[in-house]
């Protein structure tokens, strides 16, 4: 009896999991997925040893089929479950992460880093998570490998055409330092000559060390002698004084010089070139100075987080700190910045080449890079470039929208409207050709298409002659009715530049006390519109000439129009009004 009792509470205890499990499987599907954890939790508290391994499966499932979201709300019960499985942390970390849900992904690492310290799978990830790029496992201690020989810092280069240029004048450097050590040792070989003559074999050996020594240096060229060639360069060039301080500058960042690359930075300021804040913080790191140094290129990120040369250096500044969290998260950062760029680290220069592509006629690659320095760079002149290949490439609606970023990013921007204008004419012309054809339907939305990108008169005319085609009055008269209200802007707003026009010429008779002539031209302006200031303005004219039946006639048209304006209004909120209940009726 006791036997049949227990077996039949175990039978309750797995019918009440079968139900909490399917109702979370349910309660997935439909994406209700805190309601899932709460069943999966229930089901987990009366039979763990059950439950586990059969989450472990649905987790494997959900994963292989892409349903991260439902891979990540079991494997948060298996967590819960047992806390210690620091790999299925990792796992589900990454499943956070392709989710954009970083915070959940830092998370989900630590708990794998508290269980296993040394679990450097999770410490990468870990850092990537934190510098939001979405690089995984082994591949994100692999993307850094191009980090490992670096030694010093990662400069920006030298301003100049010659990419070659030290090495050019250091050649020159030796010609002429050898030229010199020639005539000096052979100046000391007659010297040496003169004293073995002598017997004087002390000094004549004196001498000899003296001449291998001046051999043995003829071909080594000092930074103090390249700085020196520098400096001659500005005196001789003194229009190019900025960019040969900056190339000095570099080149003593470059053999360790700190305190004389600040020297010649402090020449110029970042209006001059947008890299001296940088090299002025690496001065800084090359003095050992790592925190101020640090704390710089982290103000210069700010203002611009995508900025290679500042992540990649203020990766190498914190791995010199000794601070490896830090530089492997601002390393990691650059390492997918310069796989997006191909290993260009200089925005510039990226665009650069995207515009030396497009001369050439690769615009798949040209765009690419466009692309790219668009998600970087708020650029009006990067979207024209980027819809200019799309509508070059024939695909209209991605040209539509980069100009329309165009036009997001600088409202008064006219840059676009010939591109916008060829776009629209293109599907005009399909449209019209359909039309031909009669083929309604499909012209129909050829022309929406044109509306979509320009709204002109024409376009809109044409749809409303499709819709009388296809015998459909209601979306004909809606279009007539907007061609005529369009009509009316357009003429109102054609009446108001004239009418500006005239203010402007009646303002410069004014200015030349030509007051007759002022008068005759706000008259043509005053019929034109109901204007306040210009109903003042003649008044005071006509009262200052001592023109007393001209200014009562003004005051009498005046009354005349305001009463006329105050008419029209209140007729138009009438025919408004019977619209509106007419609408309403339908």
């Amino acid at each position: 009896m006791l036997k049949n009792l227990f077996q039949s509470k175990e039978d309750k205890i797995r019918q009440q999991v079968e139900e909490h499990i399917a109702e979370g499987m349910k309660l997935l599907s439909e994406k209700f997925y805190n309601g899932a954890l709460i069943e999966f939790d229930k089901a987990m508290i009366l039979a763990p040893e059950d439950v586990y391994p059969r989450l472990v499966s649905e987790l494997e499932t959900a994963a292989s089929a892409g349903e991260l979201q439902s891979a990540l709300a079991i494997g948060l019960n298996l967590i819960r479950e047992n806390n210690k499985d620091y790999k299925l942390a990792n796992k589900l970390g990454n499943y956070a992460r392709e989710l954009k849900d970083y915070k959940q992904a830092d998370g989900l690492y630590k708990t794998a880093l508290k269980v296993d310290k040394k679990f450097e799978t999770a410490f990468y990830n870990l850092a990537a998570s934190n510098a939001r790029v979405d690089v995984y496992d082994d591949a994100v201690k692999s993307s850094l490998s191009v980090f490992d020989d670096v030694v010093g810092y990662i400069l920006p280069d030298y301003i100049t055409d010659d990419p070659k240029f030290i090495e050019t004048m250091e050649e020159l450097l030796v010609e002429q330092k050898e030229e010199k050590v020639n005539l000096k040792v052979a100046a000391l070989a007659e010297t040496r000559a003169q004293k073995l003559e002598t017997n004087n074999a002390v000094e004549a050996s004196e001498i000899a060390m003296e001449i291998n020594k001046f051999k043995d240096n003829k071909n080594k060229i000092l930074p103090e002698d390249v700085i020196e060639e520098f400096q001659k360069l500005i005196e001789t060039d003194p229009e190019n004084a900025k960019q040969h301080n900056f190339n000095i500058a570099l080149y003593a960042l470059n053999k360790n010089k700190p305190d004389l690359a600040i020297k010649f930075l402090n020449s110029l300021s970042p209006t001059d070139f947008d890299t001296i804040d940088l090299l002025q913080a690496i001065a800084l790191a090359e003095k050992g100075k790592l925190e101020e140094a640090a704390g710089k290129i982290v103000h210069l990120l700010g203002q611009n987080e995508f900025n290679r040369y500042c992540n990649v250096n203020l990766g190498l500044i914190y791995r010199k700190a000794r601070k490896r969290f830090l530089s492997t998260k601002y390393l990691i950062k650059t390492a997918s910045l310069l796989d997006k760029s191909n290993g260009i680290y200089s925005m510039k220069d990226l665009i650069k080449l995207a515009n030396q592509l497009y001369q050439d006629g690769n615009l798949k690659k040209s765009l690419n890079f466009f692309l790219i320095a668009a998600s970087e760079i708020p650029d009006v002149d990067i979207w024209f470039k980027i819809g200019s290949i799309y509508v070059e490439q024939k695909k209209y609606d991605e040209a539509v929208e980069a100009f329309r970023s165009l036009s997001r990013l600088d409202p008064d921007s006219n840059l676009g409207e010939d591109k916008l204008l060829e776009i629209h004419n293109y599907y005009f012309e399909k449209g019209e050709a359909l039309l031909q054809d009669r083929k309604f339907k499909r012209a129909e939305e050829y022309y929406l298409k044109a509306l979509s990108v320009l709204k002109q008169l024409e376009t809109l005319k044409q749809l409303a002659t499709v819709y009388k085609q296809m015998n459909n009055l209601e979306k004909e008269k809606e279009i007539l009715e907007e061609v005529q209200k369009i009509a009316e802007e357009n003429e109102a707003k054609e009446l108001e530049a004239k009418r500006q026009n005239l203010i402007a010429q009646a303002k410069q008779f004014l200015a030349k006390k030509n007051y007759l002539k002022a008068v005759a031209v706000y008259e043509s302006v005053f019929r034109m519109k109901v204007d306040k200031k210009i109903f003042m303005q003649l008044a005071a004219l006509y009262k200052g000439l001592k023109k007393q039946n001209e200014l009562q006639n003004l005051v009498q048209r005046w009354g005349k129009m305001v009463e006329h304006e105050e008419k029209l209004i209140r007729y138009k909120k009438e025919q408004e009004r019977k619209k509106s209940g007419t609408d309403e009726e339908e």
